[in-house]
């Protein structure tokens, strides 16, 4: 590959359709695990309420990016809205 070869591609990686709506669909399953482990533990246990909730919060990070990610992908005639988390 030449250099101007290099210059042209684009920097960001190719991402199958596919692979994101699995991303997708595991954080959200994810996420909603985590949001029930959270209302069934008591005051007691701060130390996982703590840890549930860093989780949590990394989760809908990463579900935000794969769905801008996404969003970026398809064209807007196909978009479906998204669900606020």
């Amino acid at each position: 590959m030449t250099f101007t070869d290099k210059r042209k591609r684009s920097r960001e990686p190719a991402i199958e359709p596919d692979l994101l709506d699995q991303g997708i669909a595991q954080l959200k399953m994810e996420i909603q695990i985590l949001s029930d482990w959270l209302r069934n533990l008591d005051n007691s246990e701060a130390e996982q309420q703590i840890s549930y909730k860093d989780m949590l919060q990394s989760r809908k990070e990463m579900l935000r990016a794969l769905e801008l990610q996404k969003a970026e992908l398809t064209p807007p005639s196909k978009q479906a809205p998204t669900a606020k988390i």
